[in-house]
């Protein structure tokens, strides 16, 4: 069985909306968004194999998204510092022009597989003036 498999809907959870793309190649591999309470959540692409695509999402608290996007922290520790407990899966059909639901995942530590490598940070891009 894959592993993506293993990772099938159990319980659907509050609506995140509010997304924007932080890396975005050939369609959105990771992104940030809130729910309707003000929650931060982050998610990465895991399976584009399928009708649509599967991201694996996490909650995170304001400041460690911040220092995400400022390329203090890496992808992987906010998807470890919050736990298998609290990994979410997402899957979008029609991009991200409606409020994505995510779902918990039956066997949690299956998404272990999922998480993205160690050392993914984000890097800011400068513009640079021509003289």
């Amino acid at each position: 069985m894959d592993v993506i498999d293993k990772c099938t809907p159990a319980l659907a959870i509050r609506p995140i909306s509010q997304i924007r793309a932080l890396v975005y190649y050939d369609g959105v591999q990771v992104f940030k968004g809130r729910d309707s309470n003000g929650g931060c959540y982050v998610g990465v692409l895991v399976d584009d194999s399928g009708a649509a695509d599967r991201y694996l999402v996490t909650g995170v608290a304001a400041e460690r998204l911040r220092q995400f996007c400022a390329g203090a922290i890496d992808l992987r520790t906010l998807f470890l510092e919050a736990g298998p407990d609290e990994w979410l899966l997402a899957d979008i059909a029609d991009g991200f022009r409606v409020p994505l639901t995510p779902f918990r995942p039956e066997d949690p530590d299956a998404c272990r597989a999922l998480l993205p490598e160690e050392g993914f940070v984000l890097h800011r891009v400068t513009k640079i003036s021509a003289t």
